[in-house]
């Protein structure tokens, strides 16, 4: 699974690290494998939500015809109990409190969540591998007042066409999610590797250290955040030691008008204000413009905002524009070039 707008990014992720990539859907991509690659999945991609490994699909339009196929199905492979939970969408059985009470009823209760979804009377039966979001990497502590999740910056990093070796600046930076993600990747850190996942339970000792101790590459790259806010700063700074990474990037408090850019060329990320902070986001806009017209003219850009009108206010050409979810809101992730 993993954010609406990120499903081509993830797909991408995913076959760059070696899955097997077997289809992509809204809101997900299909990789093949067992449960030992779901361990690696959790562990090493950084944009999906969950895991889910594939039990069954099937038809099913009325409860004798899923109770006999649920019963049907070799469940002890997957260890523990279960707690149901079911999603229906123009299917006869469409009421998700009756289907998730009769699954629970079938099977053995537990912590291990269970997810029935029905698509058109065809039930999908998944098993969550991750447990908690995998936005839980386990190092951000702190955030500010409009953090992104970093399941979300991975995405947008990839969306903007950013990877390690390509200088990054973040002007407005706040607690640093974009850049701690960027700079985890150019390390070779992978994201799941400072918590636990619900599959390892179900698997032999150790597969865990040997996923881990592959080499990754670790790729040189300047990563620079500022932002206006001290207290801001400090806590990116906290947010990056935990990640292991504070000395993989620099961070300072400074007005973005005040930024000076630390390559010839690189790439510029900013998730301007809205929502809540809307009122600052014209003034947000004026100050990144400065920037983008002055030390950072050569560079790329890519600014996030649920107005386009913002992106345009920063005279800059669109090379890509991609509408993704932050928290519910429907935002754009607008990719601009340098200039010419």
């Amino acid at each position: 699974m993993c954010g609406l707008g990120l499903e081509a990014a993830a797909a991408d992720e995913a076959s760059a690290l070696g899955f097997a990539v077997a289809g992509v859907e809204v809101g997900g991509v299909h990789l093949g494998g067992d449960t030992r690659e779901a361990l690696r999945a959790n562990l090493s991609l950084a944009i999906p939500t969950r895991v889910l490994e594939r039990v069954a699909r099937f038809e099913a339009r009325d409860f004798a015809t899923l109770e006999r196929r649920v019963r049907a199905l070799d469940w002890s492979r997957f260890g523990r109990g279960f707690a149901p939970r079911a999603a229906c969408h123009a299917s006869r059985l469409h009421h998700t409190g009756a289907i998730e009470e009769r699954l629970g009823r079938w099977l053995p209760a537990g912590e291990t969540a269970l997810l029935a979804r029905f698509d058109r009377d065809v039930c999908t039966l998944s098993v969550d591998t991750s447990g908690e979001r995998l936005h839980k990497r386990g190092w951000r502590v702190e955030t500010g007042p409009a953090p992104l999740r970093e399941t979300l910056a991975a995405g947008l990093l990839r969306l903007a066409g950013w990877a390690p070796g390509e200088a990054l600046y973040d002007p407005m930076c706040g607690s640093g999610t974009l850049l701690i993600e960027a700079a985890c990747a150019a390390q070779g850190l992978r994201p799941g590797r400072l918590r636990a996942f619900d599959c390892e339970a179900r698997l032999e000792h150790g597969l865990r250290a040997r996923v881990l101790e592959r080499p990754t590459p670790i790729i040189p790259t300047t990563i620079v955040g500022s932002d206006r806010a001290k207290p801001a700063i400090e806590a990116a700074k906290r947010n990056a030691e935990r990640a292991g990474v504070e000395a993989a990037l620099t961070l300072s408090v400074l007005e973005a008008a005040h930024a000076q850019a630390p390559a010839a060329q690189g790439l510029l990320v900013c998730n301007l204000p809205y929502d809540r902070r809307a009122a600052g986001a014209a003034h947000a806009a004026e100050r990144l413009r400065r920037a983008l017209d002055g030390p950072f003219a050569a560079w790329r850009a890519a600014v996030l905002t649920p107005d386009p009108r913002i992106a345009a206010q920063l005279d800059r050409g669109v090379t890509a524009v991609h509408a993704v979810d932050n928290g519910g809101l429907r935002v754009e992730w607008t990719v601009l070039s340098a200039r010419s």
